[in-house]
């Protein structure tokens, strides 16, 4: 078994109870863990014996339930187990855990408060007069960024020109209510 395995092929051979397997995944993890198994205060007595009993459940779930990792790696799954079982030791000791925070410095954001401009409301006003589909094709586009694809396939428009030539319509038709003011 080479240090080179990937994920996979180690789940696979976990699976098949390869002894193997389960060395390697021992010995490349353990001094990690014990780093880890440190910020919770434990000894190295206690932390390898919670990384051996991590080690046997991953095990025991590998090859008893035929457990299948897809959106974690053995690594992770095998840390959680591991910290589940320091913080279960560590609530039976009912020992108090000291975590250090640093608080952070923020930099104050001042908002001003903005009214709508003369321009912004008679564009409101004049959204508001034009057809419901003109309207929507503008603020999907203008408003929601999105794309002429995206709202060919958001709306019952029949392919990309004919949403470039409604919006044009409806652009103009929003041009010639502004010059009128």
């Amino acid at each position: 078994m080479s240090r080179n395995s990937t994920d996979a092929e180690l789940q696979d051979l976990l699976r098949s109870d390869d002894k193997k397997a389960l060395e390697t995944i021992y010995v490349t993890y353990k001094n990690e863990f014990l780093n880890y198994a440190k910020k919770y205060g434990l000894d190295a007595y206690n932390a390898t014996d919670i990384y051996q009993d991590a080690i046997i459940a991953m095990h025991h779930n590998f090859v008893n339930s035929q457990l299948v990792l897809t959106s974690s790696s053995i690594k992770t799954y095998l840390f959680g187990i591991g910290k589940f079982k320091i913080l279960k030791k560590l609530k039976e000791a009912k020992t108090l855990i000291n975590v250090t925070t640093e608080e952070e410095a923020y930099d104050e954001i001042a908002i001003e408060e903005t009214t709508p401009s003369e321009r912004s409301i008679t564009l409101s006003t004049y959204l508001d007069s034009i057809s419901e589909s003109c309207r929507k094709v503008l603020e999907l586009f203008y408003y929601r960024n999105l794309t002429v694809e995206e709202i060919v396939q958001l709306t019952d428009y029949k392919d990309g020109n004919t949403v470039r030539s409604h919006k044009s319509r409806c652009l103009k038709r929003l041009k010639v209510l502004f010059k009128k003011v």
